[in-house]
């Protein structure tokens, strides 16, 4: 049966249900049901996803989705569909973006400036820091004091972070700065939220809570041929109206097509390099360890040679397997990161071992 739902995890349907201004309500509810706290969001406005660099030749950076709320909140919202080797530090360095963009233009830091001027640094700072109106004292415009409005980064991430980080059944990590002697939050003005998408069919979602299913709707929108019960609000209701493919235009339908080809082509790339990798792996690592184990068996005993030597021979075979599966993924013309996430080679041992 064909699909109803365009798939909200692909470039184009999630820019059109989080990123457009006809659907500022469905960014809004999942923000307040992620984030929480007292102050809900009640308004935001998009800005620029197009971040230039402040200086000539530097790099200009593209987010998915980036808002400001009414009250100054600034929110980067990021869908991945592929790990990265420095994925962590590519949203920490999206963050410092709006930390930078804060700093008032113009600004001279008056308590440095005092400190050279003013070697007491006591009432002139003062002086300097305020001046007469008539009817008080106010602050000069120069002057700045390095308050900041609060930062958020959503990294929807199609993926598990490497290494089991993070146990199966935990999905969603909420990150801040940490005093790690005493593990207080010793700055909360500074968010990352990473949302490991792939473990949320191992969760039992909580569904009495807004969160709960706002994950449970986004994880299985692509998969329904009607909206489910529980999912009874107007801003589900919207949700799946905007989702429906047969409401798309021409150009839309085009353009989500488009969409959905890059992702199902990165995905199957990396799954068929990795199974590719895993069959040469064991055909030639049996074959290696067998001859192996002859050899050891010499010394240490036929029974034992055989076990030590399949493990040996496992293991050249598995790198010669992964070595052949990089070579043929270089002669595809797939890139070196990509090739890097799917078999577990360095850069350097791709270009220094790959047989030609």
């Amino acid at each position: 049966m064909a699909e109803r739902y365009l798939n909200p995890f692909v470039d184009y349907g999630f820019k059109k249900l989080f990123g457009t201004e006809e659907n500022k309500d469905l960014l809004i509810s999942f923000l307040n049901a992620l984030i929480g706290g007292n102050d809900p969001i009640k308004d935001l406005q998009y800005k620029n996803v197009e971040r230039i660099g402040d200086v000539i030749g530097t790099r200009t950076n593209y987010f998915d989705v980036y808002c400001q709320t009414a009250t100054g909140q600034e929110i980067i919202v990021e869908m991945q569909n592929t790990w990265q080797p420095f994925f962590k530090d590519r949203t920490i360095y999206y963050a410092s973006k709006p930390i930078h963009d804060q700093g008032k233009k113009g600004f001279q830091d008056a308590d440095a400036t005092l400190s050279r001027e003013h070697p007491d640094n006591g009432k002139a700072l003062g002086e300097n820091k305020k001046e007469e109106n008539g009817t008080g004292t106010k602050k000069r415009n120069k002057d700045w004091d390095f308050e900041l409005k609060d930062v958020y980064v959503v990294a929807m991430m199609n993926f598990r972070l490497p290494q089991k980080e993070y146990p199966e059944d935990s999905f969603l990590h909420k990150i801040q700065l940490m005093d790690v002697v005493d593990f207080h939050v010793f700055y909360d003005k500074l968010t990352l939220y990473y949302v490991e998408l792939p473990k949320i069919d191992h969760v039992k979602l909580d569904l009495d809570t807004p969160l709960g299913r706002w994950f449970h709707a986004l994880n299985n929108l692509y998969y329904y041929d009607m909206k489910p019960q529980n999912l009874n609000e107007p801003v589900f209701d919207k949700l799946f109206r905007q989702a429906e493919l047969a409401q798309l235009t021409p150009d839309q339908d085009l353009d989500y097509e488009r969409s959905m080809k890059v992702y199902l082509d990165t995905v199957n790339q990396i799954k068929g390099a990795r199974i590719l990798g895993r069959e040469d792996g064991l055909v030639e690592g049996k074959a290696l360890g067998l001859a192996e184990g002859k050899k050891l068996g010499l010394a240490e005993g036929k029974e034992l040679g055989l076990v030590e030597g399949k493990e040996l021979g496992l293991d050249e075979g598995v790198m010669k397997a992964k070595l052949e599966t990089a070579r043929k993924m270089l002669d595809m013309g797939i890139d070196p990161e990509t090739i890097c996430r799917a078999t577990g080679l360095s850069k350097e041992e791709i270009h220094r071992k790959t047989p030609k």
